[in-house]
């Protein structure tokens, strides 16, 4: 389940995303800030693995749990 960074060029906004394992990639992102539809995963930024994967407990990057 790797997490995304996703960013707005409409608004600015930075925000987490994932993609279930065995899930299709979107073909569009919206952005959660202003309803945009043209925000995309970072190019700069590579996906992480989701701490549930890992095992580390460190929390989740996407909901902030």
């Amino acid at each position: 389940m790797p997490v995304y960074t996703i960013a707005c060029p409409d608004c600015g906004r930075v925000a987490k995303s994932f993609v279930l394992k065995g899930a299709r990639m979107p073909t569009e992102w919206t952005c959660s800030g202003c309803g945009g539809r043209r925000a995309r995963p970072d190019p700069n930024k590579r996906p992480e693995p989701h701490p549930w994967e890992t095992g580390h407990g460190a929390g989740c990057p996407c909901c902030g749990g």
